[in-house]
Formats: structure tokens, sequence, C-alpha cells
């Protein structure tokens, strides 16, 4: 694909096995965004957004980002959708210890996106962007199927708890949750 060219080739090749794994087809858009997320969060020492969230909720700092200027309206929103789909995608151990579980997350991500791409519909010159982050709401769950595939295979989930992988099964379908029941021989009954 044209798009990924330049992409370190060890997340071109991760997202392409998950897609195939799981026969899910990301839009151009939305595969090349991920790819620009996986490799920022590799290279950058302060990836989380520390400067904007300062330990506040991420759902403090959408609606505190709704009464900003267009400069940092978008910026915080972007903020929040990434680090949503991060948590809720590659890092779902780190819900974990939070008292509210990945349909936030999911919720919340796809919110701050859609956010985003209202925030460009009216600009002619951004119409790119619009389409953008119109595309990863509608890509937002193969996201998070695909970025848990990947921290399937690169471990960092817990294999271990049952209940939770249940409660995420049921939250979002997302089949990565199926197989850890399944491989710990429990059957879901439709």
């Amino acid at each position: 694909m044209e798009l990924v060219q330049g992409f370190d080739d060890f997340f071109v090749d991760e997202i392409e096995a998950a897609e195939e794994k799981l026969s899910l087809k990301l839009g151009p858009h939305s595969k090349l965004y991920l790819l620009h997320l996986l490799k920022h969060l590799s290279e950058s020492e302060d990836f989380f957004y520390s400067e904007i969230v300062q330990d506040k909720p991420l759902g403090v700092v959408l609606l505190e980002a709704l009464h900003k200027n267009i400069f940092e309206k978008t910026r915080e929103l972007k903020a929040v959708g990434d680090l949503a789909l991060i948590f809720a995608g590659l890092y779902p151990e780190f819900l974990t210890r939070r008292l509210l579980d990945i349909d936030y997350f999911i919720n919340l991500g796809r919110r701050s996106y859609h956010l985003l791409s209202d925030t460009y519909s009216p600009y002619r010159s951004k119409q790119e962007l619009f389409r953008l982050y119109s595309q990863l709401v509608t890509d937002f769950v193969r996201l998070i199927e695909i970025l848990t595939e990947i921290s399937g295979d690169l471990k960092f989930m817990d294999y271990s708890d049952v209940a939770k992988a249940l409660s995420r099964w049921e939250k979002t379908r997302v089949r990565k949750y199926l197989e850890i029941l399944a491989s710990k021989n429990i059957a879901l009954l439709d």
C-alpha cells in the first residue's frame, strides 16, 4: 500500500496480520492514522499528552476542550481520542485499575473524533481532516479490535481474568476476548 511507505515495517506487518486474522479491512485513512499513532507511541517520550491531560479524567479533558479556541480544542480532542483508542485497544490492562471500563473509553474516543470531524466540516480547506476523523469514528471499533489483537500478540493482555474477558466480550464483541474465554474452555451460547 503506497500510503504506508516509510513506516516501520513492524507496525505495517502487525496491522496487516491482524486485519488478515480478523478478516477486517481498515479504511486507508484509518490505517494510515493507526500507523502514525503507533509510530508516535514508540518514539515519543510524552505520548500520553501529559501537558494536556495533567492527571485529569479524559471525559473532563473532552468537556473542557469544548470551551476553548479552535486550536486548543482540536489538539485536546485529538489527545482524548488517541488516548481512548490506545487504552481500549493496545493497553486494556491499564483500564483494570479504573472505575470505568472499555465501553466508556470506546464511546469517549468515538465522541472525541466525531467532535473533531464536526469541527472541520464547515471548512472547505479542511475536508481531508473532516473525512479522516469521520472515518475514525466509523472504524473505531475495528481499530480497537486490531489493536487488541496486536496487544495480545505482544503479551500486553492478562489472559487469566476470565470475568474481565467475559465482561469485555459482552460490551465490545472484540474477538480477542472470546479467544481468551475459549483458551479457558469457556464456550458461550448465543
